[in-house]
């Protein structure tokens, strides 16, 4: 195996010159290769190379001007920030630098959070470049960093030159310090995340499901993994009501530039929101609920009577008065649910039991032949009867309500009770008692789940 040695910073070299007797600068001179990138000539750059640094043993101030040492960068020994020229740095008791050694000592000593190497120019290190960014936008040039604690911060604006202690200056360091090594934490966790969804795509989901991603109530997660294709993302319910926000605010403009992406939007939604039907359907049906309970979850979920009927229906009124002087008023005769056939206007009924509800008698009437329940005789009865007075009083209930589109040519009805028993002497004879009850269509709880779960199979293979 071939190994890469990734190339190091060519070292260039320091030049000391004295310019008082408690002032020295400190110029960089590139290695000997690196002239050649030069804008200007040798000779010229040689006569005035750049400044480094500059020691003031009268201030107890060290200047550090930070230059770019990258060869190939366009700004080659040219300063390294766009608006800050210099950082100055209250270092008391200084001894001025006769040497490199001890220059490189001197380095050693800077707060936490400078670059101490030469060969890179100097100046603070990456994580610390939004507080440049930060002082750029003012228009600041100079950094100055004093020891003393009680030092108050402040701008000059006049002189463009923003002080801090160098408590505070440590203080920045360690916050942006957090936020660099939260970042990188998060960023880590999210890209072994896409590493394994990515890999689960070409293997067996059932032993390598993909994992799915909860965003924490912080914006580094939100920035990180908003953009992560093939990851599944968790949102909090708020983040959930932003984003269907979002898309319904710009839904006309993504229709526009983007339909078919728009179109697959909606049938996606659609098929989870059927999903979570049927879950929700199926939890429901293994607790024993309250007919209200399921009058609310049809309610909520209107199409679900469609399927009943086999033909597009709108609900009119739930709890509807079909004896009454209108549909929503009082009445001795009230009904689930009162539709109309959106084509025809013709109405239907719909009665709602409960699950439970048994279907047919405990014992057989003769061997093999089950009688059906008094539940269910006397819920085909009460159906009629609603039929009955709703085609009586049609025509004063459509003055009262104010509706007038609809008909009771020929009432259509439903009941949606119990489940289709198990055994199947009870199933043969309920199916036989069903089909020859043409006036009211009886349709369990358990078929209605079938039926979703077959519109959703038809969805999904589309």
């Amino acid at each position: 195996m071939d190994l890469r040695i990734l190339p190091q910073r060519p070292e260039g070299t320091l030049s000391i010159s004295d310019v008082s007797n408690e002032c020295v600068e400190v110029h960089f001179i590139p290695p000997q290769d690196s002239f050649r990138y030069l804008k200007k000539n040798i000779e010229q750059w040689l006569e005035s190379p750049p400044l480094l640094m500059k020691f003031d043993a009268s201030t107890d101030y060290i200047e550090i001007h930070p230059i770019n040492t990258l060869e190939t960068h366009k700004d080659f020994l040219c300063k390294k920030y766009d608006v800050l020229e210099k950082i100055v740095v209250e270092h008391r008791g200084l001894e001025l630098p006769q040497s490199t050694e001890e220059l490189l000592e001197i380095l050693e000593q800077l707060p936490t959070g400078f670059i101490r190497n030469f060969n890179y120019g100097l100046g603070l290190i990456k994580e610390l470049l939004p507080l440049i960014n930060t002082l750029e936008k003012l228009e600041v040039n100079t950094l100055c960093i004093s020891e003393s604690s009680s030092t108050p911060a402040y701008i000059l604006e006049e002189l463009r030159l923003c002080q801090i202690s160098i408590s505070q200056f440590d203080r920045i360091r360690k916050e942006l310090a957090k936020v660099a090594n939260r970042a990188r934490a998060t960023s880590l966790k999210y890209r072994r995340i896409v590493a394994h969804n990515t890999l689960s795509g070409f293997l067996d989901d059932e032993y390598y499901p993909p994992t799915l991603i909860d965003i924490k109530n912080n914006e580094l997660d939100k920035l990180i993994a908003k953009d992560l294709d093939n990851a599944h993302v968790s949102l909090s319910k708020s983040e959930q009501s932003k984003a269907m926000s979002l898309v319904k605010n710009n839904a006309r403009e993504i229709a526009k530039q983007n339909p078919t992406q728009l179109s697959k939007l909606r049938n996606d939604i659609e098929l989870v929101s059927l999903e979570e039907l049927i879950n929700n359907f199926e939890r429901m049906l293994s607790k024993n609920l309250n007919e209200n309970v399921w009058q609310k979850l049809f309610n909520e979920n209107q199409f679900i009577l469609s399927m009943a009927f086999g033909y597009p229906v709108i609900i009119i009124e739930d709890q509807a008065s079909v004896g009454g002087r209108k549909l929503s008023g009082s009445g001795e005769k009230i009904s689930d649910f009162i539709a109309r056939n959106t084509k025809t206007n013709n109405t239907a009924i719909v009665e709602i039991k409960k699950p439970s509800t048994k279907l047919v008698g405990k014992t057989e009437y003769r061997p093999g032949v089950y009688a059906p329940s008094s539940e269910l005789s006397a819920s085909i009865t009460q159906t009629l009867d609603q039929k009955y007075n709703l085609q009586k009083d049609i025509n004063s209930i459509k003055v009262n309500s104010r509706i007038f589109e609809i008909e009771t040519y020929s009432v259509h009805c439903a009941l949606i009770i119990g489940k289709v028993p198990s055994n199947e002497d009870q199933k043969k004879s309920f199916e036989l008692f069903r089909r020859n009850s043409k006036d009211v269509e009886i349709i369990t709880f358990d078929e209605m789940l079938e039926k979703l779960k077959h519109l959703h199979s038809l969805l999904s293979e589309n």
